[in-house]
């Protein structure tokens, strides 16, 4: 199991590489693409979790970084968030909250 501080590290690294990611996005896609690669391997090696928002912010295919409305579509339907990558067409589904469905 790796230590403590190990994954702290893995978690600081993972926060600063998505947002370097999201920073380089418009002026070059390749970088934002490398970086999302890094986090995967790091999130991989150190066995944590991403949050959904992380999630929601590459395409598990490609490995490119989504930016909403740019490279990737996002449409409800069915009480599930659809996520497809513009790229390579690539199709991600997430349910919707609790506090979400509530009127």
């Amino acid at each position: 199991m790796k230590s403590l501080s190990n994954t702290k590290k893995a978690l600081e690294r993972i926060e600063y590489l998505f947002d370097q990611a999201k920073q380089n996005f418009k002026d070059n896609k390749e970088l934002s693409s490398r970086y999302v690669q890094m986090v995967r391997k790091i999130a991989m090696k150190y066995k944590v979790r991403l949050n959904k928002d992380q999630k929601m912010s590459f395409c598990k295919n490609c490995n490119s970084y989504l930016m909403k409305g740019t490279n990737s579509t996002v449409r409800i339907h069915n009480k599930m968030i659809v996520l497809r990558c513009n790229k390579c067409g690539f199709v991600r589904k997430f349910g919707l909250s609790k506090s979400f469905n509530t009127k």
